[in-house]
């Protein structure tokens, strides 16, 4: 029991004696000497992209929402798993081998595409000017039947070479687009579409000039665009095809392929690298001269869309509108407008123009109005790129295995299957029109 005089705040426990050891004497350590980065060299085996770092402004100038390009949310907090250590962007550590074998892979599904595309339509082509000449003898080619041509060819593309495409296409994994709730992409409506749809427009037509002109250079005036032929019937039938084979059917399973495919497939190896590999791609499977230059640049438009926003009804949607006003409306409405009413339209004759206004009428007014409003779209588009410039509006997130700025072109460019299709391709592109000019 304790002394009341003297409380106890807290019980009191008997500890045992304690002996005195006596310590031994610690020697005095020196300061630590610090120690000097050892620099990170190089791994000599060629197929490793090695760990390598760059200063964040080289590689990450701000955009409008205040943060890093491409590596921000709109909030200004960093995206997470982005190696950004004393502001150095830090590339990992890649096998450069097995992403020459995803991008190669990507060039042989288009090649078999193309490939499969050609020989069936060969062979569908005999097949179906024997049945017409056995349904009636005097009859010509299925050439001259443009809507019948036309769903032949759908029925080759779209039911047996895409197939074989796609088999191909889906050995290689896949790495779609996960756009996060901060980031702008995911909350893309009906105003951001638009505003794409209406940049695409300048870049359509100066693209447009710049293939015309490169065709009439290469082959002295003699080459032809091949949609001119496609699109130059305008019955009931021919406009039926041309709907569902241009707003329908191509939309559809070319972003399936060069967005949704493609993109998943190379997207691991870096945002830009996959826009820019899909746009390339999609501009060279066209063939044409004529078409490379502007589909390069909606490829641009549509890439950036779906690796922004992970959705593909985006692209779709923008695809089948620019092809329905470009297919089908276009050609509707030129259909009536003879060259001598254009001829004289633009003599500067008040005569002669008063005459093509009577000779066509409606129709010329008509197609006066649809260019009226493609000129519109193309200054107000022209006005949105440059805003998007100033704005810095673009940018790009870091994939787990970006490639850093020395490997990516000799990465997506440098592997077989996309040396062959670009081989086979080019010529059809280039050579084709040359040849026309020396035959």
């Amino acid at each position: 029991m304790s002394d009341p005089r003297y409380p106890q705040t807290q019980p009191s426990q008997q500890s045992a004696p304690q002996r005195f050891v006596p310590q031994q004497p610690v020697p005095q350590q020196s300061a630590p000497v610090p120690q000097q980065p050892v620099p990170q060299q190089a791994q000599t085996a060629p197929s490793y992209q090695s760990p390598s770092a760059m200063p964040v402004s080289a590689a990450w100038p701000p955009n409008r929402f205040g943060t890093p390009n491409g590596f921000g949310t709109p909030n200004g907090s960093p995206m997470p798993g982005v190696p950004i250590l004393n502001g150095l962007v830090y590339y990992p550590e890649v096998n450069l081998r097995t992403a020459r074998k995803a991008f190669s892979r990507v060039g042989w599904t288009l090649l078999v595409w193309m490939l499969a595309n050609e020989i069936l339509a060969m062979v569908m082509k005999s097949v179906g000017d024997s049945a017409l000449h056995a349904i009636n003898p005097s009859a010509g080619s299925i050439d001259s039947m443009e809507w019948l041509s036309l769903l032949l060819s759908d029925v080759v593309q779209y039911g047996f070479a895409l197939p074989l495409c796609l088999i191909v296409a889906f050995t290689v994994p896949k790495y779609p687009p996960q756009p996060r709730t901060p980031d702008p992409g995911a909350s893309f409506g009906v105003k951001d579409w638009l505003m794409v749809l209406v940049m695409g427009y300048p870049i359509m037509f100066v693209g447009g000039l710049f293939g015309s002109w490169s065709a009439d250079l290469l082959s002295g005036g003699k080459f032809n665009n091949i949609l001119d032929s496609v699109t130059s019937s305008t019955g009931p039938a021919d406009i039926a095809a041309q709907f569902l084979t241009f707003v329908v059917l191509a939309p559809l399973a070319e972003e399936f392929v060069f967005r949704r495919c493609i993109i998943d497939s190379i997207r691991i190896y870096g945002e830009k690298v996959a826009v820019l590999s899909s746009a390339l791609l999609f501009g060279l499977m066209h063939s044409n001269l004529y078409q490379f230059f502007y589909t390069f640049g909606w490829g641009l438009l549509w890439a950036y869309v779906y690796v922004r926003t992970g959705r593909l009804r985006y692209t779709i949607a923008l695809h089948a509108t620019v092809n329905f006003f470009g297919g089908v409306v276009a050609p509707l409405l030129s259909d009536n407008v003879t060259d001598k009413a254009m001829d004289d339209l633009t003599s500067g004759d008040v005569q002669r123009m008063s005459h093509a206004f009577a000779q066509s009428g409606p129709a010329l007014v008509g197609y006066l109005v649809y260019i009226a409003c493609v000129l519109i779209l193309v200054v107000v588009g022209t006005v949105f790129i440059a805003n998007a410039i100033r704005r810095r509006i673009a940018y790009f997130q870091q994939s787990p295995r970006e490639l850093a700025p020395r490997n990516r072109v000799s990465v997506a460019l440098g592997n077989p299957g996309i040396i062959v299709f670009g081989a086979l391709t080019l010529f059809a592109t280039i050579v084709a029109p040359l040849m026309m000019r020396l035959g």
